[in-house]
């Protein structure tokens, strides 16, 4: 689940240097091949709960095609951010989110996963920023996101951001289509 799509000239975080969030503590900058051991620690200091409600089910660990999508993949089909304490170490994820957009698919599909010690504190937020604004910068005119029953919160969260222009319940969860502005 990460995706943004086609070819971008100059985008922010697009040189891979961190980006402070305003007013925030964290940082956020484009995923790279290197933090594949820290996607690793991060998906450890996950809860079952955390890791039921991100992939819908039980996961044991990060999924290896996940893994490799969020990575290798092309930002214009991939885009992945991660966020990490202003004052720490980028080897100390506190966060992962990704925009994927399947082939043949219209909307492109949002996926956050922060870590248990760092939820509740913006790192979500602070990604969420990022990612919209580099999906505004490649022409991403619509995100989709869909939830597990009972967990509203990013749903709430886009709506607050984007104007929805579909909501619905399906067999997996509620879910929502947002529109994208152009910059």
């Amino acid at each position: 689940m990460t995706t943004v799509i086609e070819p971008s000239a100059r985008q922010p975080g697009a040189s891979g240097r961190p980006l402070p969030a305003a007013g925030s503590r964290w940082r956020t900058a484009p995923v790279r091949a290197a933090d594949a051991p820290a996607l690793h620690a991060l998906f450890a200091v996950c809860s079952p709960e955390t890791v039921r409600l991100r992939f819908f089910g039980p996961v044991r660990a990060l999924p290896a095609e996940y893994l490799e999508q969020v990575l290798a993949g092309s930002p214009e089909r991939h885009d992945a951010v991660v966020a990490y304490a202003r004052d720490g170490a980028r080897s100390r994820l506190a966060g992962l989110a990704s925009l994927a957009l399947p082939a043949g698919a219209t909307a492109a599909e949002l996926g956050v996963l922060v870590g248990d010690p760092w939820q509740r504190q913006g790192a979500g937020h602070a990604m969420l920023e990022l990612l919209l604004t580099r999906a505004r910068a490649r022409g991403v005119r619509r995100v989709t996101a869909t939830v597990l029953p009972g967990r509203p919160a990013l749903l709430r969260a886009l709506g607050r951001r984007l104007p929805a222009a579909h909501l619905a319940y399906t067999s997996d969860g509620p879910s929502g289509v947002y529109k994208l502005d152009p910059p």
